[in-house]
Parts: C-alpha cells; sequence; structure tokens
C-alpha cells in the first residue's frame, strides 16, 4: 500500500477478523475497541569519520616505495574525496614535501657488526674429547686397569671379572693402555674418552651465530646501513555505525518482519529530510542522531518504519489485535494481552511451588 491505512481501516480490519472466529460487533461503533499506535522503527546509520594527522618515520634502506607516495604541504588542506560507501574502512599515506632523506645508520659498520657471541673470532671452544657413552667414562672403560693404564699386576693376564662368561668376555677389546686383552670397552677400548664428533678433536667449532664470517647482520637498520627517513601524514576514513530500533513484541517480529509492509528510506546528505508519514514520536527519537559529527565526511541513514496499531476489543478484553499494512493489504495478527500472560505465568508459577511443597512433604514422611 503507498499510503498510511486510516485507524478506521484498521479497525475494519479487526472486524472483518474476528468475525471469522465467530466474534460479531461492529468495532468502528463508539465505545466497542480502542486503538493506540505503536509503529515499528528501525533505524541505522554509517557515517565515515575522518582523521588527520602527521608523524615521524623511519625504516632500514634505501627510500624505495616512499619516494612515490604522494607529497604535501599542509595535510589539513591535502583535498581527499570523501569514500562513495561509508561503510568501507579507506586509509591514504602521504610524504610532506622536503622530509624525504637517506641517513646512514650509527650503530653499524656497512650494515654489520663484530659478532659478539665468537667476539669476531668466527669460531667457539669446544672440548677435544667427550665421555665415552658405553662405559660413561668410568671403571668400567677396562676390567683390568679401569682405564688407568697401570694393570692389577705386570705380568696379570687374567680378567678382574673372573665370573665373566667367556661370551661377555669375547665382547671386550683389548686395552689400549694396559694391552689386556677382552678387557676393554669396545667403544673406547679402556680410554674412557672418545675424540669430539663435534669439532674433531680440533677444540673448536664454527661459531652458529655468524657461521664463522666473524661478523653479523645488524638486524634494526636489516643489513643495509642506513635509514629512510621523512614526515608522514594520513587521512583515514573509519566507518562508525548508531542504530534505534523499536520492534515491539518478539512474538510478532517474524510476522512483521515477513509480511509487514515497511517503508524505508534511505538519507545520504545532512540535508536530507524525514518522510512525511513518520511519527512524531519517531521523528524526535532520530533527530538528534542525524547531526554532523566532528570529522563527518560522508554517511548513509537507512529508516524503515512499520505503521503499526494495537486495537484492544471490549468484548474480547484477554486478547490484542495488531494490525499492520502488508504488502497485499492489511494483515491482523491477535496475541494475549500482556496482562493475561503475566497471569498466567503467575499461575504456572503458584503450581510449580505447590508442586515442590507436595514433593518435600512427601521426601520428609517416606524418610
Amino acid at each position: 500500500m503507498v499510503r498510511e491505512p486510516s485507524g478506521e481501516e484498521m479497525l475494519q480490519a479487526v472486524e472483518a477478523h474476528v468475525a471469522r472466529r465467530g466474534l460479531t460487533t461492529r468495532l468502528t461503533s463508539p465505545g466497542t475497541a480502542d486503538l493506540t499506535w505503536q509503529s515499528l522503527l528501525d533505524f541505522r546509520v554509517v557515517r565515515s569519520i575522518e582523521t588527520r594527522d602527521e608523524r615521524p618515520m623511519r625504516e632500514p634502506g634505501s627510500r624505495g616505495e616512499i619516494a612515490g607516495r604522494p607529497t604535501y604541504t599542509d595535510i589539513r588542506a591535502y583535498r581527499v574525496d570523501p569514500p562513495t560507501d561509508p561503510e568501507r574502512h579507506n586509509g591514504l599515506l602521504l610524504v610532506r614535501r622536503g622530509t624525504l632523506d637517506e641517513v646512514l645508520c650509527g650503530d653499524c659498520h656497512g650494515g654489520t657488526n663484530e659478532c659478539a657471541a665468537c667476539g669476531g673470532r668466527g669460531r667457539s671452544d669446544c672440548p677435544r674429547f667427550v665421555d665415552c657413552a658405553a662405559c660413561q667414562g668410568g671403571p668400567d672403560a677396562c676390567w683390568e686397569c679401569e682405564g688407568t693404564g697401570r694393570p692389577r699386576t705386570r705380568r696379570s693376564t687374567a680378567s678382574r671379572h673372573p665370573h665373566a662368561t667367556a661370551g661377555e668376555r669375547a665382547a671386550r677389546a683389548t686395552c689400549t693402555r694396559c694391552r689386556v686383552p677382552d678387557v676393554a670397552c669396545p667403544k673406547c677400548r679402556g680410554r674412557r674418552q672418545l675424540d669430539c664428533p663435534a669439532c674433531k678433536k680440533a677444540g673448536f667449532v664454527e661459531c652458529e651465530a655468524c657461521e664463522g664470517t666473524k661478523r653479523v647482520t645488524h638486524q634494526e637498520c636489516q643489513g643495509t646501513g642506513r635509514f629512510t627517513v621523512w614526515t608522514e601524514g594520513f587521512v583515514d576514513h573509519t566507518p562508525h555505525h548508531d542504530k534505534e530500533r523499536q520492534l515491539g513484541r518478539l512474538d510478532l517480529r517474524r510476522s512483521t518482519g515477513n509480511a509487514g509492509d515497511w517503508r524505508e528510506t534511505v538519507l545520504t546528505k545532512a540535508t536530507d529530510k524525514l518522510p512525511d508519514d513518520l511519527e512524531d514520536a519517531h521523528r524526535e527519537l532520530v533527530t538528534p542522531r542525524l547531526a554532523v559529527r566532528k570529522g563527518e565526511v560522508a554517511r548513509r541513514v537507512t529508516l524503515r518504519h512499520l505503521p503499526l496499531a494495537v486495537v484492544r476489543v471490549h468484548a474480547d478484553p484477554h486478547r490484542d489485535y495488531y494490525v499492520f499494512p502488508s504488502r497485499t493489504g492489511i494483515e491482523v495478527a491477535s496475541r494475549p494481552t500482556r496482562e493475561r500472560v503475566r497471569h498466567f505465568a503467575a499461575i504456572t508459577a503458584a503450581a510449580a511451588v505447590v508442586v515442590a511443597l507436595v514433593v518435600a512433604l512427601v521426601v520428609a514422611v517416606l524418610g
């Protein structure tokens, strides 16, 4: 429907609705029904708020892509078109004219420094030998001399482990220190130690930090030995949302949302006017929200409203009839009055209390 239905048309629609339920009464007659308007509102506004400022910048390396940015003299006077869609976030980075420069890094030499981990030697100290993993570098290195090279007796050829089986003696080796056969750890042969696998008995390994180069990359300048400095100006367009909604009863929202002929108005300028058929109460509610905000450069206001009348039929006092225009005419939905809902809720609560008391009594008697 193009125009808003009148109160009389709303009453006539309710009259036809209740007649189908067997209630015949002429609701347009005085004293038969009460009609109040409780129209629904869905108001949303998104603004694009612009912020501008400057900040000193410093980045490692040469100018690169910084040199290709737009330049400005006064960030406040630089012209930037407002976004076509205030819902989107936009940002623009600029360079203040005359501030772009390159400076040498004062904390390195050509992008590198002497390696602190190895003191510029390119290598780190490492033990030449490590304990044998098989005998743990202990007395079991040799059953005869215990890895000392001094046998039990000068002429001894017998094992210090007389109870060792032939297989156990066969698994042993000749000690390189005391020369007694079948008594030494087969891994170190009585030496207790093995050559360090990391340095191959050299006593040093390549420094892991500098990989033997004696110098490391200066991380702050990323090895470039210089910085690009400039004053950066930025212009940001950030969306800010606001809304006001009055959608009525929860149990009615599906009906009004699906069948209601909502009137929609979209405003994109601060000078755009609200629709003429908007109720005064809604107009007073949304008008303050239409004020221009600081930094606002674009907006989109979406206002949807649905004329809704609530009719209380005197002959049917326990139900309310909600009447609103639909795309095919006038829609009527009936719901129990709020007083009726509270009445039944109180009865249900009282019944629950009675049941709880009965259960408690039965438990006490049986106990």
